[in-house]
């Protein structure tokens, strides 16, 4: 069953439907032998996505659990949730991309180099403008998929909001790693994949591993969960190299901190 919130995207929707799922989770055992009647939530932006078991738990029964729930948070002035912060190196502008961009305008049409773009359209003068901008602000992890890993995240400042078209037509390929901007949203590609956000960088921290059990794959193959904060920084495509051979040997460290409460006022306009 998927539960519509709203149909506008903002901060204060998506922390209700990250509250409305960890209820449900907390909800979801039934009888001394905690058999699950709600399998699995997924909170997305707007959304809350719910796998449950119909021999356990009827369509409408699930209605009222979740009507329950949102007349609580609506009651509410305020939620209070668990979130990590997560450090991400970045090299802006790399030769990766840079190739991946002149692949495209060989091979598809010419277009409008992507740093050139989100410069002009943002107001920004330079690179350097455009990286403090990126990196002013923590980035608030609101949905996680499209493909296996792939974060979606809006700035929580948002005076350093950045906007972008998409790609017409998209790429049919773009590096692992590629941090993209498009529409206000950052994403990081966890894989080789097509797609259309302009890319303004690339980093050498993996974010997705199915195969790995290394923290901080222990727990699951995707490095952000929903709720997430990331802060950016800039590095030298020496220094990506020297965390990409780090990573391959299995001594990168990663910057990961203990969930924090991070409280919101649910009459924030943001």
């Amino acid at each position: 069953m998927l539960v519509e919130l709203d149909e506008r995207v903002t901060l204060a929707t998506n922390i209700k439907a990250i509250a409305l799922a960890q209820a449900l989770l907390n909800s979801s055992a039934l009888g001394p032998q905690e058999i699950c009647a709600i399998i699995d939530v997924v909170p997305s932006f707007t959304t809350v996505l719910i796998q449950y078991d119909p021999k356990l738990l009827t369509y409408q029964g699930l209605k009222q659990v979740c009507a329950y729930y949102l007349q609580q948070l609506s009651e509410q002035s305020g939620i209070t949730l668990g979130s990590r912060l997560i450090k991400i190196p970045v090299t802006y502008n790399d030769r990766w991309c840079r190739a991946c961009f002149d692949d495209y305008c060989k091979t598809i049409r010419p277009i409008e180099d992507n740093i050139e773009l989100v410069c002009r359209l943002n107001g920004l003068a330079s690179l350097a403008d455009l990286i403090a901008h990126h990196t002013a602000t923590e980035w608030w992890v609101g949905a996680t998929g499209f493909i296996a890993g792939l974060p979606t995240m809006t700035p929580l400042n948002p005076n350093v909001r950045l906007q972008a078209p998409k790609y017409d037509p998209p790429r049919t390929w773009t590096p692992q790693g590629t941090v993209g901007l498009g529409g206000g949203f950052t994403t990081i590609y966890p894989v080789v994949i097509p797609d259309g956000y302009q890319m303004i960088g690339r980093t050498p921290v993996p974010i997705f591993d199915a195969q790995s059990h290394r923290p901080p794959f222990q727990s699951g193959p995707m490095l952000f969960r929903v709720g997430d904060r990331v802060q950016f920084h800039a590095i030298s495509e020496d220094e990506f190299e020297a965390i990409e051979q780090a990573v391959v040997a299995a001594r990168y460290q990663f910057s990961i901190s203990e969930p924090e409460m991070f409280s919101y006022a649910l009459n924030d306009p943001a």
